[in-house]
């Protein structure tokens, strides 16, 4: 009778990490991050994925980068640019453009996860 292969198993820590973080796989700038930060902190930098130290850091610097998502103002004082199409009337076809302008801290992390900046403003709200 053939065996079923195991599915793999989370580290308790992680599955512990994902639950406490709800936007994790719904907000997908922040996923992206999360997923190229946890490349960075293991293959470059040598982190252990299973201790304290690496879940200390990788929070660290997800507060650090996404202020306003963990109830904190950012340290540079510098207010999200916000930009709205003019509203125009056609023909009732919807041809306006949503317009998004990213911050360059927005650009930059997109940049260094390798993802493109019209797919990373989709998520931008």
């Amino acid at each position: 009778q053939p065996q079923q292969p195991q599915q793999p198993r989370l580290d308790p820590k992680a599955e512990k990490w994902a639950e406490e973080n709800s936007w994790f796989g719904e907000d997908m700038p922040m996923t992206y991050f999360a997923q190229g930060l946890h490349r960075q902190l293991v293959s470059t930098e040598g982190f252990d994925p299973t201790s304290d130290e690496y879940y200390d850091e990788l929070n660290k610097r997800l507060k650090t980068t996404f202020p306003q998502k963990f109830g904190q103002s950012s340290n540079s004082g510098n207010r999200p640019v916000q930009s709205v199409a003019p509203a125009t009337r056609s023909s009732g076809i919807n041809t306006a453009r949503r317009t998004v302008n990213l911050t360059p801290s927005q650009v930059a992390i997109a940049k260094k996860l390798g993802v493109p900046l019209k797919e990373y403003a989709k998520y931008v709200k």
